[in-house]
């Protein structure tokens, strides 16, 4: 299966069709397939939360974070 060559399709698909149900059905598809994290993007978070925890990496407060994003 070529994955362009199926992407291209199914837009072609999208483009030509008339029915909104269609088109909501396919963007909630998409959306939940985006909102799902895997096993590894949880076990990053949660390594990266027992650093925060145990006081092995650096954390700052909104105006930290504010201050050295404006200062960009």
């Amino acid at each position: 299966m070529n994955l362009q060559a199926t992407k291209m399709e199914l837009i072609e698909m999208l483009i030509n069709t008339r029915k909104a149900t269609v088109l909501k059905k396919i963007k909630a598809i998409l959306e939940d397939e985006q909102e799902h994290l895997t096993d590894d993007d949880y076990k990053i978070i949660n390594a990266r939360r027992e650093n925060h925890l145990n006081g092995l990496s650096k954390s700052y407060s909104w105006q930290e974070a504010r201050q050295k994003i404006q200062s960009r």
